[in-house]
């Protein structure tokens, strides 16, 4: 300040902004060994302050931790609370993992074989979130005679690689193998004994090819490797003359004798290969009527071994014995199934196009779905594989069905699991409104196609909720398009099943996606079947908006608040006055007071038997009299306020009693044709005035000079 042209500066002053806690520190993930005592840290200033931190366990509050917990027997969640004068602020969840043994290894394999040694290879299983360090290989020879007693041998081995050498064993002989592998906690459970046999020990001379043709069909060559050894005695003797008559026996016939003898050994390994031939080929391509009884013991053997696969596959997942029984039904062998490019990638996983092989030798275009562990627990892992169970009881048109699960070996937290679904053609539903809206070549989807969408995806939510499944993450982007362009309900990575009650608490809301879920839900994370029909309010309003996003300009963190205010998604454009009705009568405040998935199909499908068949574009004749019409080139304006066609629609914009001047005029078509009775109505574009529903009627060759619209009186003047 300036007094008699001299500066004036008052005290400095301090200006604090007070708000809400922050956090400095925030709880991490612990992998922690059982009831052994560990430290979170949760650190929160102000201003204003003071601050007070408070421990949240599974989501409650927990008296007993007041600085920090102290030891856990299971697995838990914690997060802290922030709290001032000013309000609470709550951090992430820390998952503390509890150590365990680590699960069974899998895919024991001898990968080579030599007269002394083998070399062995294996997959890990979980680590029990404690890193594996060593592995244990145990070797026993196959005892030779019965009662034999053969000692043991155990080789320990750093990991990784999992992999190692078997030295210091006798050439063509068989052993009995078994691999586990330890962590801080213990060793895994050993693994069935696998049986492998060294080599010969001798060198074995370059081999012939035989030819032979095989039921005139197959030709192949095989090669027989023979080996000769020659005994040869060095010695000096000294030869004396002898008297004794010769014995008759020419040297002739020896070598002619040799020769039959060698020709017919031929013949016996021959057909002994073309035997084991036989064998192999009728394994591969299946059998003949005539074949010997002896052949079904092979089948037998190899369904047998299909069988103990599964087994060893759901035993190495480390999760529960139910849940093992489910997926016993399901298990897909990793042989069967080439994976190709990358559909979809998202935070926690991503989407593969694959390729099943059938048991008849075709091949399925498939969509394999995976997880990335890094990004989950031991328990959401075992809950992903559960609901991929269920999937496979599901017998709808319009839910997908699984078509099974494989497991793929890697490192760390291995086996990796994948979903295998049914390959949809045009993807996801989003994505297609979306390409139909904003793509290259915009389709053209009227509004009999968009209430058809909603109809499928109200069936299939009909058959879940009768089924007592929560789907709980609804949304177009989890809804598949099949090739008939049926709506199908998918992506039940956060589905639950109902066992008591009707209702479901989840632990946790901060992957949960927030603009689709219920009022009651974002307060209380309590769902019921009517936080899906919550759900499937929004999916229609995505539907009716060709994609869009729900509540546009409106922050995540902002949804609640507004919707405790009573505000709602508004009317999309050119959305029918008694659709709008149907969506907001999912997003009751009360969920008793909404409709069940049964009422809301009822209801669609008898507003679409009110509408008149769906054209196509190019059958719909309008004209807007702001904007140009379609030029020569086929380019099209697109139009910034709706207009009248043949397929009805409605704005939310109330109509009054108005008196508006229309032109009715002929089709252009030919006017001989019989049945076209098609007109054009050119009303005024001022949008206060108009307004249409389902009741509309579609004008007419006998068509009144004064016609009455809902709301709207239209006087009309027909040019001939």
């Amino acid at each position: 300040m300036s007094i008699n042209n001299r500066m004036v500066e008052s005290q400095p002053i301090i200006i604090e902004v007070e708000g809400l806690p922050t956090f400095m520190h925030q709880p991490e993930d612990r992998n922690v060994t059982r009831n052994t005592p560990f430290t979170l840290t949760c650190e929160a200033v102000g201003p204003p302050d003071p601050v007070q931190i408070r421990w949240l366990r599974d989501g409650l509050p927990d008296s007993d931790f007041h600085n920090s917990p102290s030891s856990v027997d299971k697995y838990t969640q914690f997060s802290c609370e922030a709290h001032n004068k000013k309000g609470v602020t709550t951090s992430r969840e820390a998952n503390i993992n509890i150590k365990v043994l680590p699960s069974p290894v899998f895919n024991v394999t001898v990968m080579e074989r030599q007269s002394n040694k083998l070399m062995l290879s294996w997959s890990p299983g979980l680590d029990g979130f404690s890193p594996l360090t060593k592995c244990h290989i145990r070797v026993k020879e196959v005892s030779r005679r019965k009662g034999e007693v053969t000692t043991t041998r155990f080789i320990n081995v750093t990991v990784p690689p999992f992999e190692s050498e078997v030295p210091g064993l006798q050439a063509m002989t068989w052993y009995n193998m078994s691999v586990s592998c330890s962590n801080e906690v213990g060793a895994s459970p050993v693994t069935m004994w696998i049986q492998s046999n060294t080599t010969e020990g001798g060198v074995l001379n370059i081999g012939f090819w035989i030819s032979h043709v095989l039921n005139v069909v197959f030709f192949s060559k095989i090669v027989i490797m023979l080996s000769f050894c020659s005994f040869f005695s060095i010695s000096e003797s000294v030869v004396s003359p002898s008297s004794s008559p010769d014995t008759g026996v020419p040297d002739s016939v020896y070598a002619v004798l040799g020769v039959v003898c060698g020709f017919c050994l031929l013949l016996l390994i021959l057909w002994g290969a073309i035997c084991v031939h036989n064998r192999t080929s009728d394994s591969w391509f299946g059998y003949a009527d005539n074949l010997s009884p002896s052949i079904y013991v092979v089948l037998l053997k190899a369904v047998h071994n299909k069988i103990e696969w599964v087994l060893s596959a759901v035993a190495n997942l480390g999760v529960s014995d139910e849940l093992q029984a489910k997926l016993q039904d399901v298990m897909v062998m990793r042989t069967l199934l080439s994976i190709g490019k990358i559909l979809g990638e998202g935070e926690f996983g991503s989407v593969m196009e694959g390729h099943l092989r059938q048991l008849d030798g075709t091949s399925e275009k498939v969509a394999v779905k995976t997880m990335k562990l890094d990004s989950f627990s031991q328990r959401e892992i075992e809950e992903f594989l559960n609901e991929a169970a269920c999937m496979k009881d599901f017998n709808h048109p319009n839910v997908i069905k699984l078509l099974g699960v494989c497991l793929e070996g890697g490192s760390g937290h291995s086996p990796k699991p994948m979903v295998i679904l049914p390959f949809m053609k045009y993807g996801d539903l989003h994505s297609f409104l979306l390409r139909s809206r904003l793509g290259e070549s915009p389709l053209f989807l009227p509004t009999q196609t968009l209430l058809k969408f909603m109809v499928d995806i109200a069936l299939g939510m009909e058959y879940l909720s009768g089924r007592n499944f929560l789907h709980r993450d609804l949304a177009a982007r989890n809804c598949m398009l099949r090739n008939d362009m049926t709506v199908c309900v998918a992506d039940f990575g956060l589905s639950k099943k109902i066992y008591s009650g009707d209702y479901y608490r989840q632990g946790r809301i901060a992957k949960m996606p927030v603009k689709w879920i219920a009022v009651e839900s974002l307060a209380d994370r309590v769902f019921t079947v009517k936080s899906d029909v919550w759900a499937f309010g929004v999916t229609m309003w995505e539907i009716a908006t060709r994609g869009m996003t729900p509540y546009p300009g409106i922050q995540n963190h902002e949804i609640y608040d507004y919707l405790l205010e009573g505000h709602r998604l508004k009317q999309p454009a050119d959305c029918l006055d008694e659709l709008y009705e149907i969506m907001y009568s999912c997003w009751r405040a009360d969920p008793l007071d909404r409709p069940c998935f049964l009422q809301l199909r009822e209801m669609l499908e008898k507003l679409t038997e009110k509408l008149p068949e769906s054209f196509s574009r190019d059958d719909i004749i309008y004209i807007n009299t702001s904007f140009p019409e379609e030029d020569p080139d086929g380019e099209t304006l697109p139009p910034e306020r709706p207009v009248f066609n043949s397929s009805p629609s409605c704005s939310h914009q109330a109509a009054e009693n108005s008196v508006v001047t229309a032109d009715i005029h002929g089709s252009l078509e030919d006017e001989d044709e019989e049945g076209d009775d098609r007109y054009v109505v050119v009303i005024s574009s001022d949008p206060s005035l108009r307004s249409s529903s389902v009741d509309t009627p579609l004008l007419s060759s006998d068509a009144l000079s004064t016609l009455t619209f809902p709301d709207v009186d239209l006087q009309c003047s027909i040019v001939i």
